[in-house]
């Protein structure tokens, strides 16, 4: 018994702790909740006035620098000059050994190869007396001898070309010859006749006949009423009728004939009018005929006089061509070629002896490329000079809605700029930016003072401000795949209490300074505006705000 009520008691008091903590997790479960939450930093969106700048950083580049190189590979024996030295031209820069270059010695065995080539052609088999006459400077120039062949050349290309053209004029005209004897076939082929009109003839002359014949009965058996005493007036009445009907029909056909007579003759007269004219169209198609045969001929003698002429002229230029006048041009080509060489190399000998190489133009050295000791690339700088009076240059990209607010001439300010550098920059042009021309631009600002080419430098510009009703700070601004947004802070009740939702707005920003940013979208100006967070937040999030 004492067990049993021992037993009840424990199952109360469990009870009883378990809807004590249940109480409290619900009265606490608000304040645990909220702990969990990132806590974000707001500021209430404002209007205000934001002044425009926009800021870059870019390389000093030289405004036009002045390669010095040395064009033969060449041993440095010492250098003079030093990157940021202030150079007058014709100061020495670096002195170069006494050597024979890469590039002499490569002339003088080309030299040495031409000459080679030259000798075996002369023993090649050439006549003396034409060696001698080139040799002598007495051989017709190259340009000559092009002249003489292009000459040659255009001679027979001309007289080949006529010779085409009669080729085509003789096929032409056989064409229209056989085209002419056809149309006489078919203009001989033809028939022309009375028939149709003779047959209609003869068949109105036999109707008329019959209705002659036809006449006559009704005239007879007329006759014959009229004489009987007995015959009754209805009859002799009707024989009248036949009578008056018949003669009627005979005077049709007479009407016929007549008619069919005269298409008869008319078609007789046609048929022999068609004759004389197919004859006189068979006539005129022979003449035709007989005179381009005699075309035919005329232009045989004249195409076979311009075959011989164009043969004459194609042995001219292949004669010209096949003689011994190439061997004699190569000759003179060879001893020219050889001059030039020679010329070549009294040039890279006189290099080669006490060579210094001196300043082009005055200006500070921002580039030293070899050390003594080294042999020069041709194809690379030595020295790199900046010219007095270029100046340099610093590039920066911006979008086309940047670009708008600044203008040729505007000054920018130096942001890094160590304390008492006397360097200025001025806006010297905006261009399209070759990376991304569509979308932005390249502002080239021009820098003077203590600079050098390499510097990294950042540079503020424009100062157009205007006044705006939505400002928000630059940290609010935030950006993804959808374009520019922020986050306000949304207030909403539940059963456990009010609770704040993290909710995008998606904006579009009109202008910006170094802290301040304006912007446009589906906001009202009274909002609350995140800016910072503890924790990562997105759209939609719950969040806590600071106590």
């Amino acid at each position: 018994m004492e067990e049993n009520r021992k037993k009840r008691d424990w199952v109360k008091n469990a009870a009883i702790v378990f809807l004590t903590v249940m109480l409290l997790l619900t009265f606490f479960s608000n304040t645990i909740m909220n702990h969990s939450l990132p806590e974000v930093a707001t500021e209430y969106i404002t209007s205000g006035t934001i002044v425009s700048k926009i800021r870059g950083t870019g390389v000093v580049e030289s405004g036009d620098p002045y390669n010095v190189q040395v064009m033969e590979a060449r041993k440095v024996a010492g250098i003079v000059a030093q990157v940021g030295d202030e150079v007058e031209k014709d100061d020495i820069l670096l002195y170069l050994e006494d050597e024979e270059s890469e590039e002499l010695k490569a002339a003088l065995d080309k030299l040495e190869a031409l000459q080679d080539e030259y000798d075996a052609m002369v023993v090649s088999g050439l006549d003396i007396s034409l060696v001698n006459r080139v040799e002598g400077g007495n051989a017709p120039s190259i340009e000559e001898y092009k002249q003489r062949v292009d000459t040659a050349k255009k001679e027979m290309d001309d007289a080949l070309l006529k010779v085409d053209q009669l080729e085509d004029y003789l096929a032409d005209t056989e064409d229209w010859i056989d085209a002419l004897n056809l149309q006489i076939s078919l203009e001989e082929a033809k028939s022309f006749h009375a028939d149709v009109e003779e047959s209609a003839l003869n068949v109105a002359k036999s109707n008329l006949d019959n209705a002659k014949i036809a006449k006559q009965q009704a005239q007879n058996n007329y006759d014959a009423l009229m004489a009987d005493p007995n015959a009754t007036p209805e009859a002799k009445n009707q024989a009248q009728q036949q009578l008056v009907a018949a003669s009627t029909a005979v005077t049709d056909c007479e009407a016929e004939v007549n008619r069919c007579q005269q298409a008869y003759n008319d078609a007789v007269i046609n048929a022999e009018t068609q004759k004389s004219e197919v004859a006189a169209t068979i006539q005129n198609l022979k003449n035709q005929v007989a005179h381009n045969q005699v075309r035919v001929r005329d232009i045989g003698n004249d195409l076979a006089e311009h075959q011989e002429d164009y043969e004459r002229k194609q042995k001219v230029y292949n004669d010209l061509v096949n003689t011994s006048i190439p061997a004699e041009m190569n000759l003179v080509k060879k001893l020219e070629d050889i001059a030039e060489q020679k010329e070549e190399v009294a040039k890279l000998r006189d290099k080669s002896e006490g060579a210094t190489i001196t300043a082009p133009v005055a200006g500070k050295i921002i580039s030293v490329n070899v050390v003594s000791g080294e042999t020069t690339n041709p194809a690379m700088p030595v020295f790199v000079i900046q010219p007095e009076g270029k100046g340099y240059t610093v590039s920066i990209s911006v979008t086309k809605e940047q670009a708008t607010r600044v203008s040729v001439g505007d000054p920018a300010d130096l942001v890094n700029a160590w304390w008492g550098s006397e360097m200025e920059a001025v806006v010297q042009s905006i261009r399209p930016d070759p990376n991304n021309p569509s979308k932005n631009k390249l502002i080239i600002f021009k820098i003077t003072g203590e600079v050098t080419a390499g510097q990294s430098l950042t540079l503020s510009v424009g100062q157009k401000s205007a006044e705006y009703s939505t400002i928000v700070p630059n940290s609010a601004i935030r950006e993804d795949n959808n374009g520019k947004f922020i986050l306000i802070v949304e207030q909403k009740s539940s059963p456990l209490g009010n609770r704040f939702v993290a909710t995008r707005v998606d904006v579009e920003v009109l202008a910006s300074d170094d802290t301040k940013t304006a912007i446009q979208g589906g906001v009202y100006g009274y909002e609350n505006v995140i800016t910072t967070a503890t924790q990562p937040i997105e759209a939609g999030q719950l969040i806590r705000l600071p106590d």
